[in-house]
This record gives structure tokens, sequence and C-alpha cells, in this order.
């Protein structure tokens, strides 16, 4: 009943936000004031309806708390903090145009939008609740995808209107979204529950999306196409790192 409800009320959140964007033109951009509320309440949807229910159940404070829980966050997971943005150095000299310079400013501006515009109104509701609630009873991995699939599901409304995520091929997205859901559940797995790193590795993969625009990377499939194996690869690695540090197999029925 809880998941339910958390369902309901995190898309129901994010619904009427986006209802509210469709209808009022000086609200369809999140960089004019007029409309950044509404898609801060859109993309809060989420990490609002986890603080609710779990203001409810008494453990308020213990999910806020995980979101700066360090201690218990292992080596490896910094790894996989680091890898989306390794990933675009990597790939630098391979760009399709010509790159543009960037100051600090700028990407200290990309790093803190993309933060509060996306894994913080996330992470506290499809890790921090969402996933903590499936796992013991479908395991780690599976509770990953299926999380990764309702993820997918919560976007689809952008594609409906003029937004950065309608001009990704969706079959691309969906690959991304997919993969990002297992490397982050592997996170979420190997750090006892903490929030930071889904918050972390979550914005690490915002800021590369976002600086491979600057990197030559201008149509954006194009980054994702190019990207998208990586990924795969990654989630690969991160289901072995789990397995192999915690025995975990991932799926319930198999057990650990």
């Amino acid at each position: 009943m809880n998941i339910l409800a958390f369902l309901a009320l995190s898309f129901g959140i994010s619904l009427v936000a986006f209802a509210c964007i469709t209808a009022l033109p000086a609200a369809r951009s999140p960089e004019s004031a007029f409309g950044l509320p509404f898609w801060l309440i859109m993309v809060w949807g989420p990490s609002l309806a986890a603080m609710v229910l779990s203001a409810r159940e008494g453990q308020l404070a213990e999910l806020l708390g995980r979101v700066v829980q360090l201690s218990s966050v292992p080596w490896p997971v910094w790894a996989l903090v680091a890898a989306p943005v390794a990933l675009l150095l990597v790939l630098l000299p391979f760009a399709p145009e010509a790159t543009t310079a960037l100051s600090p400013g700028l990407v200290l501006g990309l790093v803190a939008f993309n933060l509060v515009l996306g894994p913080l109104g996330e992470e506290l509701g499809w890790r921090g609740y969402l996933q903590d609630r499936l796992a013991p009873e479908l395991g780690w991995l599976v509770a990953s995808l299926v999380v990764g699939g309702i993820w997918l599901v919560w976007h689809l409304p952008l594609w409906t209107i003029d937004s950065p995520h309608a001009q990704i091929a969706l079959p691309l997205f969906a690959g991304h979204v997919l993969c990002y859901a297992v490397i982050i559940g592997a996170g979420h797995t190997l750090s006892g529950g903490s929030i930071l790193p889904a918050v972390l590795i979550h914005l690490s993969v915002n800021v590369a999306s976002g600086l491979a625009i600057f990197a030559g990377f201008r149509d954006p499939n194009s980054w994702f196409g190019t990207s998208l194996w990586f990924y795969a690869v990654l989630s690969l690695l991160a289901i072995g790192l789990v397995v192999h540090r915690t025995g975990q197999a991932g799926a319930g029925w198999l057990g650990s």
C-alpha cells in the first residue's frame, strides 16, 4: 500500500505541475522566473512524495539523514560517481563538432542547476523510498530495473512539449535510463542505503550530458548514441561489483 501511495503521490504532484506548464506559455521554460517554480514542483514530485509519506510513518529524519550519509559509502562507489565525467573526457577528441569555451562560473551554474532540477528532486523518492521497499522482495537488481521502468514512464510527458528531452530519440533515452537505474541501484546497495551516491551519480550523468553539448556533441543523439555502450558496460561492471562485495545476485528468486 505504501508503494502505491508513493506512486500515486509522485505522479500526481508531477503531472499537476506539468499540466500548469503546458497550459501557461510563460511557464514552459525552467529558465524563467515564472516557469521555474512549476518545473521545480514537477521535478520534485518523487522526493516530495517520499518526504510526505516518511513524515506520516515517523521516518522523515531518517530519510533526510541518508541524503548526507557518507560513512557507509565504499571507495568503488566513488568510481561510479566519477565515471560519466571521465567518459566525456575520454570521448572529447572524438566529438563530431568543435568545442565551445566554458567559464568556471558556467560550469558551477550547470552543476547547481542540474542538482536542484534533477537528483535532489528525485532520488529521495526513487532510491531512498521506492527501491528500499522493493528490494527486500525482488532483490536489488530487479528492484533497480522496476524503478528504472517507472522512472522512464515518469519522464514520458516531456516528449509531448518542446523540452531538451524531446530532442533525444526515445529508445536511446530508455536504454540510458535503465543503465542509470542499475548503476545508481548498485551504488545505493553498496552504500548501505545511503542516498548520497544516488544523488551524486545522477548528478554526474546529467552534468556529463550537459557538458557534452559544449564538448562538441551538439546533437543530443550523438552523445546518447555514443555513450550508451559505455553505460551498458558500466552497468554490468556495477552488477559484478555488488555480487563480489555482497554476494547478492540481485534477484529475489535466486536467493543470495
